[in-house]
């Protein structure tokens, strides 16, 4: 039969072949199929060929017989037991057959496959091709009929038939091919957006492998639109797949379903964004999609668009040269941003409620930087380019005088700062994990570290330090680089080179050679014509000399006389460190710094001042660095006894024309001595085992009567030995003076060191006090005479800027004068207290080194440079200097407390205060510690003490600070006029740096807030400085723990109360919520908190901008949470409304306070700009709403817009009108003034001195016609929310009166008066004068301009008092 049917088809008889097809048995045909298709006896396309042709489609029958093929071939094809070769070419021949089928059959064979799909019984997915042949073709049919009978086009039945097929579930194992499918089905939009959406939602439900191919597909079926869609879609998934992610590997739960591991998904990611940069390279309108995506979501929430899976995918398509700026850019400035946010959210209570979430992106990015271990290898050259382009924009910056502007350890950074550092932490891990990249990251610090000569580099030192000490033995492989880079230490500025030295120094015992190449450069820089190279070559050789220790003593004759060369030194170098070789290099080096004892005094100085640190770290070199100093030190000093001076000064100076310059430090000189000696001493006594070295011995000893007799000496010594008596002359403008100055400075530097000297090395017996007293008094005669003698005060000699005191001696000598208690030291001490000036000189040394510590980091002397013994130097100098102030404090009035000078308790005071900012700030971890170290001791405390001791760190820094509180009630309640109100401002200074350790949710602060505010309330201190302390306090308190701003609107009105109205006729009642605003105190008030308003307004800024953003963006978030979304919208819109509404009410009262013309005036107008930027950036909100159709106006935003109608606007145009009056009266009076001069003053001068009174006037008054543009944008957009929203908002607001030309009421009045009472020409007169300037109605009217001017000031007061405004005036 089926023979039969080929040959009938062959001869073309149509006829028969029908007739003999349905003449065949139900299943015979399937029978036929089937022996070709499955057994593979015969050509089965060329049978269903044969069929078909006798199968006419304009017949039912026909028609009914090629769906039945087509069934039952795709019945075959998902059994599985097809051939795919087979499967091919059915699939071929029935692909070009659909064409020919009625739209029925299509509809029919359609529908096939949505029950496939439905059912989940499509295995053999190559058929799916079909599906989207049937598609395609039923979009171009005219006319169909689809489900029960409905006549309809083929675009609208496929439409149905797609969103069957989408409503339903689709297997995992279909999805890639169903994506496919689409590519080549025509659809429109909305079609388009669904089947995408679709395929976005079965991501949850793709196997992972499955992820990557899929993502690929729906990228290929977005050229045909919705690009912004598909990566929204990409992108939030991988965003939750990694939350959920890090939230598994938090809980470390073993029962979670999730077959779904950290190294898993960062691979798929991996595949995935290699898929999306090849799409953008192939389409680059995806990669533009992609770029406007990530900068509308920084407009939204920061975490989300900087996820770690964006922030890899941006970098990849970085690598595009198109998208490299606009990507970088975006992400530059939305990590700033971040910061930013997070800097306004954590300032602010208020801001904290209204954005709970954290703008953090710091842990993102560094999660970025952990997943591209996992082959991301086209995104690691981007994360070194982000690292660096971070820390180019935002690294440090020069600042005035080009300093580099330093911030205080561990201050809390600024985002700028914050960006510089998450640059650096990119760079330091990204150099860890990616051995690729290492050479690139190390050649590109050192190239900035070598260019950068005019820009700062301390971040890039910094950051190569941090690699060198992460991982050093992965830096051997870029030594090359490294070694480069030496050739240019010579050239670069000392604290470069300097900081270079330190970063690479663990490398040096890591590598010989290199070693070795830094010996020669050091060398080399010694001999330099540059004094900077020389410098440098110091600082290396000190820094060597500190880190290669030499085990066992020198003998100090072997090291004096015993000169090594370099190249004896070489054998070692190549082989491993040795004790031989160590010192040996370390000899050989001593060698070669004796070659700067001829040099400059600046060379000569950094070796003085590097030779502690040397010992510290290297004792066994103490011979020969002993015998070095004191063989240069006897080329000045007198060995003789009986010959005064002790000290040639000549030799220290040198002449060059009429300039004298300073060769021989000598102070400095003797000073590294003494401390050095010091230092051997100390190492001797600690030593467990008494070495028997004699050159030590015998040179200490040689020193020690070389001290001695020198202390002797210069105790005897008058300044005429050192020919500086009175009659000396002093003057920098001579070369006499300066020599003089230079010879002082030296001396008063030589005074300091033996008083040091005589100090440490005895304990305060008797006899030593008196000898320090007796230097003490020497230094002082001289001190006050080459003050005295000073011209102008400009003299160098005037003030001693930098004390040759060390740190160590400073709190020694303090806790005697000021703690020590031990019998045998009283005799002695007593002689030191009874001199004031003495105890007032060291509390300024100390006052000096901690300032200096407070500011750098670091001190002038010996150990000013560690970290940990400043702090213990710290701790103990704050506990004797609070402990003076106490006793002070309760002693009321000790006897020589002012004399002449600042008070001895203030000064202790300040240097305390200086000591907590310095521990708040650089020791911020070891706050309780150092409360612990000064809290107060005693026989008469030990159940108090044993209460402080059991306090956790929270408690005790509260503890403190009711300490603290105390002693400002008694300073502030004090009726004692030793007591400086500027006490109780350091005291409250003190407070605020230890309330920023108080969480912002604790009841201490609360307790601490509430103590503020009542002492503000009830203390009428009448004291600016302290006002502004106390306020800015409560200020920085208020913005922690509360929301509420009803202490600015307070303050508003206690203003108004003191500073009067700005309507004379108006009396303002005098009294005021807080004592502490007074007539004097009221401008500083005004001030602190116009600038407390401003930080309000900003944060209102800022809310109201997310607000939009999650506005704009908020569709998502809508479809996940329609009932929680409007609802807590409307509360931050209440929120802000209700903010807007107290600021309001704050500058209602500010408006009409007679505020004295100049900063303020200016300060209050600007911040009225501002307020109502806000408001009309409010009413844009309500307009995008709109726009937007997702809500309505607020009642509160009503309110509001009706108070800012009804108390503000008027009342600002008010006070324009007095501030134009004023300087109006202020001209005609100048006017008038040069009037009466006469001709005394030429017309130039005199036309010079007009122009500059306009300049000013002008100046003082810019600030309005930004104020009335920003009340009538306000307006603006007021009236145009009224046409949107149906509610008249424009009812209370009332017409500009601020233009050129203004009626003032009351002055019309007047005039009609005057005009009936005068005669006719009198009333031509009167019009006159109404229609002239407000200047010269005042100057030709007197009296009634004044009153009219009252008159224009007058305002709605709510006490009564209410007035018409505007003036009358045209302005030219």
């Amino acid at each position: 039969m089926d023979k039969k049917i080929l040959a009938l088809s062959e001869e073309g008889d149509v006829d028969s072949l029908t007739k003999l097809l349905k003449t065949l048995g139900p299943n015979q045909l399937e029978e036929f199929i089937d022996v070709r298709v499955l057994r593979g006896k015969g050509n089965p396309t060329t049978f269903l060929r044969a069929v078909f042709h006798g199968s006419p489609c304009e017949t039912a029958e026909g028609a009914a017989v090629r769906v039945g093929v087509y069934k039952y071939v795709l019945e075959l094809l998902e059994g599985g037991d097809v051939s795919s070769k087979m499967g091919s070419e059915l699939l071929g021949f029935l692909l070009m057959e659909v064409e020919f089928l009625p739209p029925s059959a299509v509809v029919e064979l359609a529908q096939v496959f949505v029950d496939a799909v439905k059912n989940g019984n499509v295995t053999n997915t190559k058929s799916l091709d079909l599906f989207s042949k049937l598609l395609s073709s039923l979009a171009s049919r005219e006319t169909v009929s689809y489900g029960n009978g409905n006549q309809m086009t083929g675009a609208e039945c496929k439409s149905h038939i797609l969103n069957s097929l989408c409503s339903s579930r689709w297997d995992s194992s279909c999805v890639i091919h169903l994506a496919a499918v689409f590519r080549d089905v025509p659809t429109t939009n909305d079609e388009l957006k669904f089947v995408m959406e679709k395929i976005l939602r079965s991501f949850r439900h793709v196997d992972l492998q499955e992820l990557p191919p899929l993502v690929y597909q729906l990228l290929l079926l977005s050229t045909k639109g919705f690009k912004r869609l598909v990566l929204e879609g990409i992108t939030s998934y991988f965003a939750e797949q990694d939350q959920a992610i890090k939230l598994q590997e938090s809980e470390q739960s073993e029962d979670m379903l999730s077959t779904l591991t950290a190294d898993q998904l960062c691979h798929m990611e991996g595949t995935i964004i290699l898929h999306i940069t090849f799409a953008i390279k192939q389409d680059q309108d995806l990669g533009r999609e992609f770029v406007k995506f990530l900068k509308a979501g920084q407009q939204g929430s920061l975490t989300k668009i900087l996820s770690p899976f964006n922030v890899a995918l941006a970098l990849s398509v970085a690598r595009i040269q198109r998208f490299e700026e606009p990507i970088f850019e975006f992400l530059k400035s939305a990590i700033s941003r971040s910061f930013k946010d997070e800097q306004i959210r954590q300032g602010s209570k208020w801001v904290t409620e209204m954005v709970p979430e954290s703008s953090n992106v710091t842990e993102s990015l560094l999660e970025t930087v952990k997943n591209s271990s996992y082959g991301w290898d086209h995104v690691t050259q981007g994360l070194v380019q982000l690292g660096f382009s971070l820390m180019d924009s935002f690294g440090p910056k020069l600042g005035p005088a080009g300093r580099v502007v330093e911030p205080s350890g561990g201050t809390p950074k600024s985002p700028t700062q914050l960006a510089c550092s998450l640059g650096a932490q990119i760079l330091v891990n990204t150099f860890k994990v990616h051995e690729m990249v290492r050479s690139d990251i190390l050649e590109q610090i050192l190239n900035r570290v070598v260019t950068k000569a005019t820009s700062p580099v301390t971040h890039y030192i910094e950051l190569l330090s941090n690699t060198v000490s992460t991982v050093p033995q992965t830096l051997l492989e870029c030594l090359p680089k490294v070694r480069d880079s030496f050739d240019y230490l010579s050239y670069l500025p000392a604290a470069s080179a300097e900081g270079l030295l330190k970063a690479v120094q663990p490398l040096l015992k890591l590598s010989m050679p290199l070693k070795d190449t830094l010996m020669l450069v050091l060398r080399k820089a010694m001999f330099s014509r540059q004094a900077d190279a020389r410098k440098v070559a110091v600082t290396g050789f000190l820094m060597i000399l500190r880190h290669f220790k030499v085990l066992g003593g020198l003998p100090c004759s072997q090291s004096c006389s015993q000169s090594f060369s370099f190249s004896q030194i070489q054998v070692d170098i190549h082989t491993p460190p040795s004790s031989a070789g160590n010192e040996a290099l370390c000899l050989e080096i001593l060698g070669n710094l004796r070659r700067c004892l001829t040099q400059q005094a600046d060379v000569r100085l950094l070796l003085y001042e590097g030779m502690y640190d040397v010992l510290g770290r290297n004792p066994h070199l103490g011979p020969p660095i002993l015998e070095m100093l004191l063989s240069q030190f006897r080329r000045y000093y007198e060995a003789e006894d009986d010959v005064t001076p002790p000290l040639q000064l000549d030799p220290c100076i040198t002449a060059q024309g009429d300039q004298v310059f300073l060769v021989e430090p000598l102070g400095h000189l003797l000073c590294s001595m003494v401390q050095c000696l010091l230092k051997c001493q100390q190492l001797a006594s600690e030593s467990e085992e008494p070495e028997d070295d004699e050159a030590l011995t015998a040179i200490q000893s040689e020193l020690g009567a070389v001290l001695e007799s020198l202390t002797r000496r210069m105790i005897k010594c008058e300044m005429e030995d050192f020919e500086l008596d009175k009659s000396a002359d002093f003057s920098m403008n001579s070369g006499v003076g300066v020599k003089n100055n230079i010879f002082g400075i030296l001396v008063l530097g030589l005074y300091e060191v033996l008083m040091e000297h005589t100090c440490m090395s005895a304990d305060f017996s008797k006899e030593s006090c008196e000898q320090l007293l007796q230097l003490f008094l020497n230094y002082n005669k001289l001190a006050e005479t080459m003050k005295e003698k000073s011209v102008k005060g400009k003299s160098g000699g005037a003030k001693v800027a930098r004390s040759l005191l060390t740190i160590r001696c400073t709190a020694k000598i303090l806790q005697g004068l000021f703690s020590d208690d031990v019998p045998q030291h009283q005799e002695g001490l007593s002689v030191l207290r009874e001199n004031l000036d003495l105890v007032r000189f060291i509390v300024s040394v100390a006052q000096q080194k901690i300032q200096q510590v407070c500011d750098k980091g670091h001190t002038d002397g010996s150990e000013g440079s560690n970290k940990d013994k400043l702090y213990k130097y710290c701790c103990n100098m704050a506990r004797v200097l609070l402990r003076k102030f106490t006793s002070d404090l309760q002693a009321h009035g000790e006897d020589g407390r002012r004399s002449k000078g600042k008070a001895v308790s203030a000064m202790c005071l300040e240097g305390f205060c200086t000591i907590v900012n310095i521990i708040c700030s650089r020791y911020p971890d070891q706050v309780a510690a150092f409360l612990t170290q000064i809290e107060p001791g005693g026989d008469d405390d030990e159940e108090e003490e044993e209460a402080v001791t059991n306090m956790d760190d929270q408690e005790r820094v509260n503890f403190h600070i009711k300490r603290f509180q105390r002693m400002v009630v008694n300073v502030v309640t004090s009726s004692d006029d030793d007591v400086s109100p500027r006490d109780a401002v350091q005291l409250v200074n003190v407070i605020s740096l230890l309330s920023r350790h108080l969480p912002p949710d604790s009841d201490h602060l609360i307790q601490l807030h509430a103590w503020v505010n009542r002492l503000c309330a009830e203390q009428n201190l009448d004291d600016s400085g302290m006002t502004k302390a106390l306020l800015s306090l409560l200020f920085s308190l208020t913005a922690q723990t509360s929301t509420s701003l009803t202490i600015l609107r307070d303050l508003a009105q206690d203003v108004h109360s003191q500073m009067g109205d700005i309507d004379q006729d108006v009396e303002v009642e005098d009294q005021t919520q807080f004592a502490l605003v007074t007539p004097r105190t009221a401008p500083p008030v005004l001030a602190l908190v116009l600038g407390q308003v401003d930080r309000v307004l900003e944060e209102v800024d800022w809310v109201i901008g997310k607000m939009k953003a999650e506005l704009s963006g908020g569709s998502a978030a809508a479809e996940d949470a329609p009932s929680q979304g409007p609802t807590q919208r409307e509360g931050h819109e209440k929120s802000v409304c209700v903010r807007l509404g107290t600021l309001v009410t704050v500058y209602h009262e500010l408006v009409q306070s007679a505020i004295p013309m100049g900063a303020s005036v200016e300060a209050l107008l600007k911040s009225l700009v501002k307020l109502y930027n806000n408001l009309t950036l409010l009413a844009k909100y309500y307009l995008a709403m709109y726009s937007q159709r997702v809500g309505h106006l607020s009642p509160r935003f009503e309110k509001l817009v009706k108070l800012s109608g009804t108390h503000l606007s008027q009342q600002a145009y008010a006070l324009i009108t007095y501030i134009q009056a004023a300087q109006n009266e202020k001209l005609a009076q100048r006017d008038q003034q040069k009037g009466k001069g006469g001709k005394k003053k030429d017309k130039t001068s005199s036309d010079a001195v007009g122009q500059a009174r306009k300049a000013q006037v002008l100046r003082e008054t810019k600030s309005i016609p930004v104020l009335v543009f920003a009340i009538e944008q306000y307006e603006r957009y007021l009236i145009q929310l009224t046409k949107k929203s149906k509610v008249n908002l424009m009812e209370h607001m009332k017409m500009s009166t601020s233009r050129d030309f203004r009626i003032n009421t009351a002055a019309v009045q007047m005039a009609l008066q005057e005009e009936e009472e005068s005669s006719s020409e009198e009333e031509k007169e009167g019009s006159d004068h109404g229609s002239d300037g407000e200047a010269d109605e005042q100057e030709n009217r007197g009296p009634p301009a004044k009153k009219a001017k009252t008159a224009a000031g007058k305002l709605s007061k709510g006490k009564g008092a209410k007035a018409k405004k505007g003036l009358a005036e045209s302005n030219d």
